[in-house]
């Protein structure tokens, strides 16, 4: 991608250039790499945090394929995105034999990020909940869309059917239901959650409200410290447990 043809000195004359003489895929790409650039400027200022420069292109071009995603796809997904009733609030699954509950976070300290799962069956009953940490700088849509394979990875692994899976990330939602290709780290990853989802029985990917998912945003927040560890209602750590124990007697 070539955005300079001669030197410039003033962003504005250039970006009105850009405006003039190219694509308008050309524009929106070189926008939002400014806009990175703006960004990573900001955060060594005020937070005195770096980044490369090759990391902040990547940033930016998976930002700017997840603001295509939805740009396109503003009317036709939003019909086929479950929302579990719009619920406030978790509710046990009543059509489905299981309900898993993921979230992700960012530990940007650590240069870490995290997942959490949570298993649960018809009788509100915490069947598992599973935290897992990772190495790397993600964005929070990539953490996401991994929480979501390994729900999936975990339904598989247990040959299990009639799953549903709620996740508080509308976007993640709308790409893994939609059919738009994305060549980016992000759109891979969603075409092994659609891949994976084709192979098995009776899987249904909703979204809920960060309300509704406090159980899965409890395990992520911590998996950082608990990397790896499974816990059943006879093990799990007591702000997991109150949560749990909360939504079921709602």
């Amino acid at each position: 991608m070539d955005y300079v043809g001669e030197e410039v000195t003033d962003f504005t004359n250039w970006f009105g250039d850009l405006l003039t003489k190219n694509q308008i895929e050309v524009v929106e790409e070189a926008a939002m790499v400014a806009w990175r650039i703006w960004m990573a400027r900001n955060d060594i200022l005020w937070n005195n945090k770096s980044i490369k420069a090759f990391d902040d292109v990547k940033l930016a071009r998976t930002n700017l394929v997840s603001w295509r995603n939805a740009q396109n796809q503003r009317s036709d997904l939003l019909l086929n995105v479950n929302y579990s009733n719009d619920t406030k609030h978790w509710r046990k699954p009543v059509v489905h034999k299981y309900k898993i509950n993921v979230d992700g976070a960012i530990f940007e300290a650590e240069n870490r990020f995290g997942v959490g799962m949570v298993i649960q069956n018809q009788n509100a009953q915490l069947v598992e909940a599973v935290s897992i940490s990772k190495v790397g700088v993600v964005t929070p849509e990539i953490a996401e869309v991994i929480g979501v394979k390994e729900a999936l990875s975990w339904i598989k692994k247990h040959s299990l059917s009639d799953v549903e899976i709620e996740t508080d990330s509308f976007l993640v939602v709308q790409a893994i239901n939609g059919e738009i290709h994305m060549p980016s780290q992000f759109g891979m990853l969603v075409q092994d959650c659609r891949m994976m989802v084709s192979f098995l029985n009776n899987v249904l990917i909703s979204f809920v409200k960060r309300s509704a998912n406090r159980a899965a945003h409890c395990v992520a927040r911590q998996s950082c410290l608990m990397s790896g560890c499974i816990f059943s209602e006879l093990n799990a750590p007591s702000n997991l447990l109150s949560i749990v124990m909360d939504e079921r007697s709602c």
